[in-house]
């Protein structure tokens, strides 16, 4: 969530320390896909949790890091992340490949 704020300071020793450097007029493009599960995303190590990455996307809309915001999550059970958490007229357009209560098979 750090690269989403724009926090470098916060990622100080840990992989590039690049971060997201956008403004008011900028237009951000975010795309998850791998697992997931009621209520988070599943990184290698960690779990992101649908409350703390909305907290981030409304940090990121009350900074105004952003213009229009386009996010996709392709997992398993993606649409938990937003359903009855998102705000509304945040100028943001979410997708999910699932709803909150399904699975998403994919195929390669």
């Amino acid at each position: 969530m750090n690269v989403l704020k724009g926090d470098a300071a916060a990622l100080s020793g840990k992989g590039t320390g690049k971060v997201l450097k956008s403004d008011e007029n900028s237009k951000v493009f975010i795309n998850f896909a791998d697992h997931g599960a009621p209520g988070l995303i599943a990184f290698p190590s960690e779990y992101l949790y649908a409350n703390d990455f909305n907290a981030t996307i409304n940090y990121m809309n009350t900074n105004k890091m952003y213009k229009e915001m386009v996010l996709y999550i392709e997992a398993c059970e993606s649409g938990s992340m937003f359903e009855g958490i998102l705000a509304e007229n945040i100028n943001l357009y979410a997708v999910n490949a699932a709803n909150a209560d399904e699975s998403s098979w994919g195929t390669y």
